[in-house]
């Protein structure tokens, strides 16, 4: 079956946070999307809508609980899309994934301790242990190279070394630059953490979404039945369902499985949504899955479009993502000031992006959301062209 990746979804009306904060009136103004904020500008899967109209039309909306049933789509799906193999007693359902970090912070990290992030990163897991006042969040800078960012394992040493760090948040794959930590790599972050008996929180909600080609590793399935790992899955991404609060941790430590359970219960945990039960068990199918193999499809060659743009300017670097529909851009090449540099974006170019300062990133920084319809990709990289050329920014020589 054929999906429809072509079909705008009306925003108006409807409370949606990116349309009401996010999106420049400019922008509101021409109809245009927004190409800032990680939600599809398109339909979701059509499985998931026909699983949620079924529930709608039967009436059932109490307290619902991870059956066996619920288990078993997730044990399938982690098999045939993360290529990984989990216990249906592994699952833990969740509130969603910024909920989940609050309990991994509220559970490890003490007002005077601290949690450790690689950068650049997503900004709201700090900003959850700021809300919870929770210490001080130390920062590691990742090491780029060539085109990719790395773990910097000499500097985490020194961060996880410190007895007042006492958790790890990751991000894999990363928001905002959709690039994957190697196989390799994670081992060597497992075994650091191994060392100093350092809980990690795995960020994995981007990871259905592969645009190489590769199964993103579940970092619970690599990690030994003593490590303290917690690795979080969402239909969040996958699905553009970050507005319905859900997500499961993976975690395969009886112990930490325990104390997690309890601190979720602590955090007032009621029970899963009854229309992210039915949204999940339509969407991790199947069907859902060939809904996935298209949509990559279309981020390709979305992100090949954008990729080839940006790459094609002195001194800008666009960083290949492997996963994910988020796109990292250093623009700081095209010499101007970041507030300048976006409100040519912006008004110029009609073009809306999120500023790389959100994410701990360079100032003109820019994190691009290409889960957009191809012609309105195709169009918003015409104006910028027109824009980018009035400036007289200089392209590579051929």
């Amino acid at each position: 079956m054929k999906y429809d990746f072509t079909t705008r979804v009306s925003r108006t009306g409807r409370g949606n946070l990116k349309d009401l904060m996010f999106t420049p009136s400019a922008i509101r103004q021409h109809n245009l999307p927004s190409f800032s904020g990680a939600e599809f500008e398109f339909r979701t899967a059509q499985p998931v809508i026909d699983a949620m109209k079924e529930c709608a039309e039967n009436g059932l909306m109490g307290f619902t609980i991870a059956d066996q049933n619920y288990r078993d789509h997730i044990v399938w799906w982690v098999k045939n899309i993360r290529k990984a193999d989990i216990s249906p007693d592994w699952i833990l359902p969740m509130q969603g994934t910024i909920f989940s970090v609050a309990s991994a912070i509220r559970l490890f990290v003490k007002p005077e301790e601290h949690m450790v992030l690689m950068t650049p990163d997503y900004n709201r897991y700090d900003q959850a242990a700021r809300r919870l006042k929770r210490g001080t969040t130390i920062f590691s800078p990742m090491i780029e190279k060539e085109g990719r960012f790395h773990p910097d394992f000499e500097d985490l040493e020194r961060k996880f070394s410190d007895p007042k760090a006492k958790l790890f948040v990751l991000c894999n794959p990363d928001n905002p630059t959709g690039q994957v930590l190697s196989e390799e790599e994670l081992h060597q972050l497992l075994s650091l953490a191994r060392k100093y008996r350092m809980p990690i929180l795995s960020d994995e909600i981007f990871a259905d979404i592969p645009l190489n080609g590769k199964p993103v590793p579940l970092l619970t399935a690599l990690a030994k039945d003593s490590d303290l790992v917690i690795s979080i899955l969402s239909m969040g991404k996958t699905f553009s369902f970050t507005g319905v609060n859900h997500a499961n941790a993976i975690i395969r430590n009886p112990g930490l499985y325990r104390a997690f359970e309890e601190q979720r219960t602590a955090d007032h945990f009621g029970s899963i949504d009854p229309m992210a039960y039915a949204a999940l068990i339509g969407g991790y199918t199947p069907a859902g899955a060939e809904w996935l193999s298209q949509l990559i499809e279309v981020l390709k060659r979305n992100t090949d479009r954008f990729l080839n743009f940006f790459s094609s300017f002195e001194g800008v670097k666009a960083y290949t993502p492997d996963a994910g529909y988020v796109l990292w851009a250093d623009l700081s090449a095209l010499g101007m000031e970041p507030d300048a540099l976006f409100r040519m974006l912006e008004e110029e170019a009609l073009f809306a992006c999120d500023r790389g300062e959100e994410y701990y990133g360079g100032k003109c920084c820019a994190r691009i959301c290409t889960a957009v319809m191809e012609t309105e990709v195709i169009a918003a990289i015409g104006r910028l062209e027109k824009v980018f050329a009035a400036h007289g920014f200089r392209r590579k020589e051929e």
